[in-house]
């Protein structure tokens, strides 16, 4: 910390710059409160959907082994042909000045129309396991916001903590320190201030 001259100018200015860090500190830790309770409800919500998507592609893989088993090596020109891009659209939220990408939401299952696939010439069964796979498709964007969202919100947690630890336990006690040291001075001051007061009047008196 910067050594302030003994003054009261410089006492009040540490005192001020004292509560500022103190008010500082205190929205830090409110900014950290809210930042834990979105981060506990992502935790939550990463979950159930990982529950869901591991649920979803066992079923899908089971079906894709079924229709494997019925439709052998034809199966493999069946997906050539419904392939397709997919193309994500990506916005930016701030969420407490932290920004956070966040994928836009689509119908990833398309119609039997829009897969170009017919039930007469493909099968029932193909169709139903490329729609699980879409299903899983449409699962793992939603997780990926969620967890994106977890990571950063995590982040931020670690470094207003790491902020509050250096105001709390680095600059504030220092700052403390200055002002002890300036009013232990000025207090000083003022006895010899008194001392040299009442030496003088005594010499008065006495004359």
């Amino acid at each position: 910390m910067e050594k302030f001259a003994p003054t009261r100018i410089n006492l009040l200015l540490l005192k001020t710059q004292l509560l500022a860090l103190k008010n500082g500190a205190r929205l830090l830790r409110s900014k950290r409160e809210a930042l834990m309770k979105d981060f506990f409800r992502c935790v939550g919500e990463c979950m159930e959907l990982r529950s869901k998507l591991n649920a979803q592609i066992r079923d899908a893989t089971y079906e894709l082994h079924l229709a494997g088993a019925f439709f052998g090596d034809a199966l493999y020109a069946t997906a050539y042909a419904s392939k397709r891009d997919v193309s994500l659209d990506i916005k930016v939220k701030n969420v407490w000045g932290i920004n956070i990408p966040e994928i836009e939401q689509k119908a990833f299952v398309r119609t039997i129309d829009a897969r170009d696939m017919s039930p007469l010439g493909e099968g029932l069964l193909a169709i139903e396991t490329a729609k699980d796979f879409e299903k899983v498709v449409d699962a793992i964007v939603s997780i990926a916001s969620s967890e994106i969202r977890l990571k950063r919100v995590g982040e931020e947690i670690k470094a207003d903590t790491r902020r509050i630890n250096a105001l709390e336990e680095i600059l504030m006690p220092s700052i403390n320190q200055g002002i002890k040291s300036i009013a232990r001075v000025l207090e000083e001051r003022e006895r010899e201030d008194v001392y040299r007061l009442k030496r003088f009047k005594r010499r008065r008196a006495v004359k």
